[in-house]
C-alpha cells in the first residue's frame, strides 16, 4: 500500500514539473521568434519583417527586404517535397515580385505564385490560400 502512495506522488511531481517546463519553453520560444523573424513555422522566414508572406496548397513564400542592388530576396518551400529555394536579387514591378534561378522565374502576384521555365512555359500556377503584404 505504501508503494502505491509513493508512485502516485512521484507521478504527480513529474507531471507538474513537465507542465512547468513546457510553459517556460513556450514562453521563451514565442518571445524570441516573434522579435527576431517573420515567416512560417518550419518554413521560409525573414530575419526581420516580411514584405510578403503567402501560402498556396503546395507552396509557402516570403519576400524579404535585404541589402543589395534590388533590395529584395525570395524564399520558398514546396510543402509537398520540403524542397527550399532562396534567391537574392528579386525584383518588383506593378505585377508583384519576381525571382530567377537557373532560368526558372518565380512570380509572386497578389493572387498566385506562377513559376515559369527557361523557355517561358508555365510550370506551375498556384492560387494563394493566404496572402499578406506590408
Amino acid at each position: 500500500m505504501r508503494k502505491h502512495s509513493i508512485t502516485r506522488i512521484t507521478a504527480t511531481r513529474i507531471a507538474v514539473a513537465g507542465i512547468a517546463a513546457a510553459s517556460l519553453t513556450t514562453a521563451v520560444t514565442i518571445g524570441t521568434g516573434q522579435a527576431s523573424a517573420d515567416g512560417f513555422p518550419n518554413g521560409p522566414y525573414c530575419h526581420g519583417p516580411v514584405q510578403v508572406m503567402a501560402e498556396s496548397a503546395v507552396s509557402q513564400v516570403v519576400i524579404c527586404p535585404v541589402q543589395g542592388p534590388t533590395g529584395w530576396a525570395y524564399s520558398g518551400k514546396a510543402k509537398t517535397t520540403g524542397n527550399w529555394i532562396d534567391v537574392w536579387g528579386a525584383t518588383q514591378n506593378s505585377l508583384g515580385f519576381h525571382a530567377t534561378n537557373d532560368g526558372y522565374t518565380y512570380h509572386v502576384h497578389r493572387d498566385r505564385l506562377m513559376i515559369t521555365a527557361p523557355n517561358g512555359s508555365v510550370v506551375s500556377s498556384e492560387p494563394w490560400t493566404y496572402y499578406y503584404q506590408r
